[in-house]
């Protein structure tokens, strides 16, 4: 072997390296802020159940997130390949100008759009909400203006994160939603019984601010050197500014649904807003811990690779990527399925959270699991497509999703009720995430299809058999340890560890390469520390 070869083969060990360390980091504090997150849900679900004030927040909440969501994930999204272009035509001392301009330039836009929300919040909640009663509606509206005034904290986490994730600095980004999280909870614990739902609004901003303050010190840290830069005739910032015109739909597609959904839920039974919103945050549990991660490491690669032109190393970062994400998703769904009536009624059935409302919540967390693999395979592939500097794709499969989505609330709610409004959902992610791989096929031509659904028969056997495990395992646990809540926990938490032991096994058993690369990882690493030991 030569020395320009191993100098090579050295260099992608070491960033295979900080790959594998920089997703372990960032699971593992994405996993703690779930912990927080879950807490957040279930302390709310037991101070303010399903009721109309309730459902008044969560309609706010998702008036608001959806602006929230547009600025920090489409900053987010085009800053990296912002970032990697003036690295590569300016060298990495050019970045702290460039993001300084870009953090500026993007906060007036923040500002506005913050102006128009407080001024058009009744208008605005017309279209997430209308069908509500006077009451809720005018709450709503109240709710929707206090949390407005957050936006641009949502363009800073944006940038800062952005930076972040370029540097490689996974595990601060990995982390934000702990203090966003403990914000919402030491509102509802200490105060809640005093300022009710207002207060949960004024929380909602407080706990974006954080975020931004949290992120502050390790983008310093990194190298980002905050200081006022207002060049609007920049043309990296420009470019990735007029590039977030389309990100903007595209990114909030999931957003854009809820909303949809909302709409429709808000002239239905007054819990079904709640309800439908208890039951995504189960569904999205495995996505906002695995998959964000996955993501969050493979975007700032498939940028550079893509980039520079090689789509060789761009198209295996994508496949790993995508078959890691159908390794976690696909059994995670049968143990939603299996597992959501006990899931619920332990994580929220308490207080003001009834037993009616935990039988609809599990119902929906039942149907939007079989969702769960195209949702998460959407997030990689639009990636994908912003990597290639395409992202007129992403927006046209978001109408695709949309209109789906829309169409088949309408068609299917008068027969279906609430069920129809995780229906449409699933199919609509569903039919858009074959569209879009049949679109990228055609783009940039082989993308190792076969392998794929090699992939995804492999993980639909394991998890049919991981599937009985998990039925009949906690069928027996809890019948032996009764029906106290936190036994109940207890059984589930160790059904959860059984079935994950047994799915490896299988994934094993099948020869799985994906999977057998791990298990070579693990035990090459036991042996390098073994020998340092020695």
């Amino acid at each position: 072997m030569n020395k320009n070869n191993l100098e090579t083969k050295t260099k992608n060990l070491d960033t295979g390296k900080r790959v594998a360390k920089s997703t372990l980091a960032l699971i593992i504090f994405a996993f703690v802020g779930k912990v927080f997150g879950f807490g957040r849900i279930s302390i709310m679900a037991h101070y303010f159940g399903a009721t109309a004030d309730a459902s008044a927040f969560h309609a706010s909440f998702k008036a608001t997130s959806l602006f929230s969501i547009l600025i920090s994930s489409a900053i987010t999204t085009t800053f990296i390949p912002m970032l990697a272009k003036v690295e590569q035509a300016e060298g990495p001392e050019s970045k702290n100008y460039h993001a300084n301009n870009m953090l500026f330039l993007t906060m007036l836009p923040a500002i506005l759009i913050s102006i128009i929300g407080v001024i058009f919040a009744p208008w605005l909640m017309k279209i997430v909400a209308g069908r509500f009663d006077h009451s809720v509606f005018e709450l709503s509206i109240k709710l929707t203006r206090i949390s407005m005034t957050g936006l641009v904290f949502s363009a800073i986490v944006g940038i800062l994160t952005g930076y972040l994730q370029n540097e490689g600095r996974f595990a601060a980004t990995g982390a934000i939603s702990i203090p966003f999280n403990i914000v919402y909870i030491a509102y509802m614990v200490l105060l809640s019984r005093k300022y009710g739902i207002v207060g949960m609004s004024v929380a909602s901003v407080v706990a974006v601010l954080a975020q931004a303050l949290f992120l502050a010190p390790y983008a310093s840290r990194a190298g980002l050197k905050i200081r006022p830069v207002f060049d609007i005739k920049d043309k990296y910032v420009i470019e990735a500014l007029v590039l977030c015109a389309p990100v903007l739909f595209s990114v909030a597609i999931n957003d854009i649904n809820s909303i949809v959904n909302t709409h429709i839920a808000s002239g239905l039974d007054t819990n079904v807003i709640s309800v439908m919103e208890y039951a995504n945050r189960l569904n999205i549990l495995i996505h906002g811990i695995f998959i964000t991660a996955i993501t969050a490491v493979a975007f700032p690669i498939l940028s550079r690779e893509f980039s520079s032109g090689n789509y060789k190393n761009g198209k295996r970062a994508m496949s790993t990527s995508i078959k890691f994400i159908m390794m976690i998703t696909i059994p995670s769904t049968f143990g939603l399925i299996i597992l959501a009536q006990p899931m619920v009624e332990t994580l929220f059935m308490s207080g003001k959270f009834t037993q009616h409302d935990a039988n609809m919540t599990a119902v929906m967390l039942r149907i939007y699991a079989i969702a769960l693999t195209a949702m998460s395979l959407s997030n990689i592939l639009n990636r994908v497509y912003y990597s290639l500097q395409d992202t007129l794709t992403p927006l046209y499969l978001g109408v695709l999703l949309v209109s789906l989505n829309i169409f088949l609330n309408l068609t299917l709610v008068k027969f279906l009720n609430y069920k129809a409004l995780a229906i449409a959902v699933c199919v609509a992610h569903n039919v858009t995430i074959l569209a879009s791989f049949y679109v990228l096929h055609k783009k940039i031509g082989h993308i190792g299809m076969k392998g794929y659904i090699r992939t995804f028969i492999k993980a639909i056997m394991a998890s049919t058999v991981m599937g009985f495990v998990t039925k009949y395992g906690f069928a027996l646990l809890s019948s032996i340890v009764g029906p106290s809540r936190k036994f109940q926990l207890l059984a589930i938490i160790i059904t959860v560890i059984l079935s994950v032991i047994v799915y490896a096994i299988m994934c094993y058993a099948l020869g799985m390469k994906e999977f057998r690369m791990i298990v070579k990882a693990i035990k090459r690493r036991r042996k390098i520390q073994e020998a340092k030991n020695a």
